[in-house]
């Protein structure tokens, strides 16, 4: 396992990779001990969120390892196919996954490798901004953010 350290405008992010792809991307007030990102998935990983923070909608993501159950990984399928710079909803996700919105909700609680799977774009039933494990200020910022790019 490989960590680093990416400093965003957003606050810092822990980058974590194994040797099959990235396993983490979240926000974190910690540093973790700056290993030397010789790592490809790490350097991909970087070059993405480098894409990312520039304003632009990066082009293809790194290999990712994602380790969830079945429904997990369908939830975080669907995640991925969002358009940079739109929103969904839990009911929206649901229906199209033929689930129900707390479970999909709890499904996208367990994403780990945030920004990468964007489940900052998705917003309650009302469009309300709702749980985000960065954070809701950050989930303010990077919608806004990404609004102001397209």
């Amino acid at each position: 396992m490989v960590r680093v350290n990416y400093r965003s405008p957003l606050g810092n992010i822990v980058i974590e990779a194994d040797e099959e792809g990235i396993t983490k991307v979240k926000f974190s007030e910690d540093t973790v001990s700056e290993a030397e990102a010789n790592n490809l998935f790490i350097q991909q990983g970087i070059i993405w969120l480098d894409q990312y923070f520039m304003g632009q909608e990066p082009s293809e993501l790194p290999p990712l390892h994602l380790i969830g159950t079945q429904f997990q990984e369908r939830v975080w399928h669907q995640l991925q196919k969002l358009p940079y710079g739109t929103t969904v909803t839990y009911s929206q996700l649901a229906q199209g996954l033929g689930s129900s919105p707390r479970a999909v909700g709890r499904a996208v609680g367990q994403n780990h490798v945030l920004l990468m799977i964007p489940c900052h774009r998705v917003m309650g039933k009302d469009g309300s901004l709702t749980g985000y494990s960065g954070g809701i200020e950050r989930k303010k910022l990077l919608l806004t953010f990404e609004a102001q790019q397209k």
